[in-house]
């Protein structure tokens, strides 16, 4: 399993002061939280199971995961490196189940390290990073119904740049090429350094 990973990145989670901006070839920590593309499928395990994602493009990975924690409003599965999805975990989420499927994988915004990360029992999911390189969305947004706007599906791309600029781009949208360095660890505070 490799220790590379691309995660996505909304730019209203550093205008939020969640994150300062990431410039390449820096290092951060962070939290990675996962959204299924469709229900993951509940998979029986056999001698050759193991975590398991292949990039598919963007952050989107196909996966064999673990389920490694579960509570009322949040679970936690291991595909090689552990993410969080911060909703009601589906019916068959049981510790130690495994599953299958395709999510999309990001930054955790803010759940985690300041929520979850300091609840008794919990996984450690706070991995340091080295930011090997950023790319930006560069489709524009176009209204699609009165108010309502979307990325302009005929124009996706990504173009690589040296750091994230939330402030002057509220609505982008990044991918972080990431090697993980250390980790997985607990909050240390609310607020990462």
């Amino acid at each position: 399993m490799t220790d590379q990973i691309v995660v996505g990145l909304a730019s209203w989670i550093i205008l939020d002061t969640n994150y300062p901006d990431f410039k390449s070839g820096s290092e951060a920590a962070f939290a990675l939280v996962f959204s299924p593309k469709k229900p993951l499928e509940d998979i029986a395990p056999h001698a050759a199971v193991a975590p398991s994602r292949i990039h598919r493009g963007s952050g989107v990975y196909g996966i064999i995961a673990q389920v490694v924690h579960v509570a009322e409003d949040w679970w936690v599965i291991d595909a090689g490196v552990l993410a969080f999805q911060d909703s009601s975990p589906p019916v068959d989420a049981k510790p130690g189940a495994w599953l299958r499927g395709e999510i999309q994988i990001d930054i955790d915004p803010y759940d985690y390290f300041e929520h979850w990360g300091h609840q008794p029992g919990v996984p450690a999911l706070i991995y340091e990073w080295r930011i090997d390189k950023i790319e930006v969305q560069t489709a524009p947004y176009v209204e699609i119904s009165p108010r309502k706007f979307a990325l302009d599906a005929t124009k996706l791309g990504w173009r690589e740049v040296a750091e994230t600029k939330a402030f002057e781009d509220p609505a982008g949208e990044y991918l972080l090429h990431c090697t993980r360095l250390n980790g997985p660890r607990w909050p240390r505070s609310k607020r990462l350094p």
